[in-house]
């Protein structure tokens, strides 16, 4: 029996609802302020589990809303992750310096 490389649907859920989570914990790391030193796990999470949602999103995909190449375009299920980047991103970027 050859093996199917599409992701299944159980493991887009998870990675989905992951990444759902990440963004929420994100953005209440966000509502501290300053940010802590301690943010930056949460943040880099968000950011890598956004990279595996893009390669894993497959069977949530959904409607195609910009077409790059007959097989490549931007869909609804890639446009799910961009809260999740950038709030991992701001998380990053405004995490305190840890002290020396």
């Amino acid at each position: 029996m050859p093996l199917d490389a599409r992701p299944s649907l159980v493991v887009a859920v998870l990675v989905g609802l992951a990444l759902v989570a990440l963004t929420l914990q994100c953005l209440a790391v966000l509502v501290q302020a300053p940010v802590p030193h301690e943010g930056w796990r949460v943040g880099l999470s968000a950011v890598v589990v956004t990279g595996v949602w893009w390669l894993l999103n497959g069977p949530l995909e959904g409607p195609i809303l910009l077409t790059f190449s007959p097989e490549h375009g931007f869909t609804l299920g890639d446009l799910v992750a961009v809260p999740a980047l950038l709030a991992g991103g701001a998380v990053l970027a405004l995490a305190v310096p840890a002290p020396a």
